[in-house]
């Protein structure tokens, strides 16, 4: 009987003759359908692609994670590279060092700039941060002892050039005939990196590892930059690493990642993204009220064929059935144009960078990325279904009751 129910719902869905109220009310219903979903796949897009976006950039200039030492400096910092290099799932690592401290040109009375400086190696730094991908004149591998890099926007705003002198003031005290002071050193530009984020352009700068351990006082590295296959390998790479330095028990090492650091702001993302989804999910809500009352106008309309039907032998369960396939078929023919407008739009906008952001703005992301995850598309195309089967029960059980005796007997 599944075929005679889905026959009779389709026929009065497509009846010509009379009903043209009925049929511009399930018009309403399946446009508003189709304008929610799209609102709700284009939503969840640009939720997902921000966050993608920005674990990217921030992950572009650093390591995936860091390995550092509870008691201080690594205590052999090559055998601590040597088996992190050998650990499954680890595709290149590098030791290095950080400070703070304030940098100014000699050739100018420039106020200094506060700068976060980190001593790397260049053989391998590489391997760790894409922020060398952009450094000009000369690659990374060719730093050398005396030599800082900087970026694009700080040498700007400071009207440095390669090759010009510069002073660096280190938060680090120093013993001198006049007390503690700080300690500072000079170093020669030797290259410009320009990343396009605006937070590494103005305040990061590379030094050789062995002059920060020389500032240090130490002959090792502060942490291990790791870096994995991607971004979603993190999750297990990291224990693996951790499991190869500790053993089976909790040793002295740590490793943390930016989303460890800035677990707030992607919990922020999530959240934003689901409220937005939530937001967007009211209009599909809306459309879903003139189902109610277009599958209300119907039963009233065609009180009398299903009181024909009853008295012909069908049952009120398949007169129920009838009516909510029809609202399941409604929001059926709207999820479908709008999974049909959504999907191929963010897929193009996202794929030739469409839409454009200000770069004076948005120091991380330049355009609106639009990416699609299939779970998202499946949530957003269910929801229609499930909410348009909902509604279109208290239409169908009010089918179901009609009295076969008193439907014939007031026509």
């Amino acid at each position: 009987m599944t075929s005679f129910e889905a026959f009779v719902a389709g026929r009065y869905l497509h009846t010509r003759k009379k009903g043209a109220f009925v049929r511009v009310m399930v018009r309403f219903a399946r446009w508003g359908i189709a304008l929610g979903v799209f609102a709700m796949v284009v939503a969840l897009a640009i939720a997902n692609g921000l966050m993608e976006e920005i674990q990217a950039n921030l992950f572009s200039a650093t390591g995936h994670f860091t390995v550092a030492h509870l008691e201080g400096d690594i205590p052999d910092t090559q055998a601590a590279l040597a088996r992190i290099r050998r650990t499954p799932g680890v595709v290149a690592a590098s030791p290095m060092r950080m400070d703070h401290g304030l940098i100014r040109p000699t050739h100018s009375d420039a106020p200094p700039s506060p700068l976060l400086l980190k001593g790397v190696d260049p053989a391998s730094a590489h391997g760790t941060s894409r922020i060398f991908d952009s450094l000009a004149p000369t690659p990374v591998e060719n730093l050398k002892e005396g030599e800082i890099l900087l970026g694009a926007t700080l040498a700007k705003d400071l009207g440095i050039r390669v090759g010009d002198p510069v002073a660096v003031v280190f938060m680090r005290l120093d013993l001198g005939l006049s007390g503690l002071q700080p300690k500072m050193a000079a170093y020669k530009v030797a290259g410009i990196f320009n990343s396009h984020i605006g937070e590494y352009d103005k305040a990061w700068g590379f030094i050789h590892i062995n002059d920060s351990m020389r500032l240090a006082g130490s002959d090792q590295a502060e942490m291990i930059e790791v870096r994995a296959a991607s971004i979603d390998a993190i999750e297990r790479t990291k224990p693996a690493v951790m499991g190869a330095l500790n053993g089976s028990d909790k040793g002295p090492w740590l490793a943390q990642d930016l989303r460890d650091t800035n677990r707030a702001l992607f919990a922020a993302l999530k959240v934003e993204k689901w409220m937005m989804a939530a937001i967007f999910s009211l209009i599909v809500l809306i459309a879903v009220f003139n189902i109610v009352a277009s599958l209300v106008l119907l039963v009233t309309e065609k009180r009398r064929d299903l009181g024909v039907l009853l008295a012909l032998g069908a049952t009120p369960g398949q007169v129920q059935r009838l009516f909510e396939l029809q609202g399941v078929r409604i929001g059926a023919v709207g999820t479908l144009w709008g999974l049909a407008v959504s999907v191929p739009l963010c897929l193009v906008a996202d794929r030739w960078k469409l839409i454009k952001l200000p770069s004076a703005v948005y120091d991380f992301i330049t355009y609106v990325p639009l990416r699609l995850s299939l779970l998202d598309i499946a949530l957003v195309a269910v929801f229609p279904l499930l909410v348009a089967w909902v509604a279109s029960r208290f239409p169908a059980r009010r089918a179901s009751s009609v009295d076969p005796v008193d439907a014939l007997r007031a026509e």
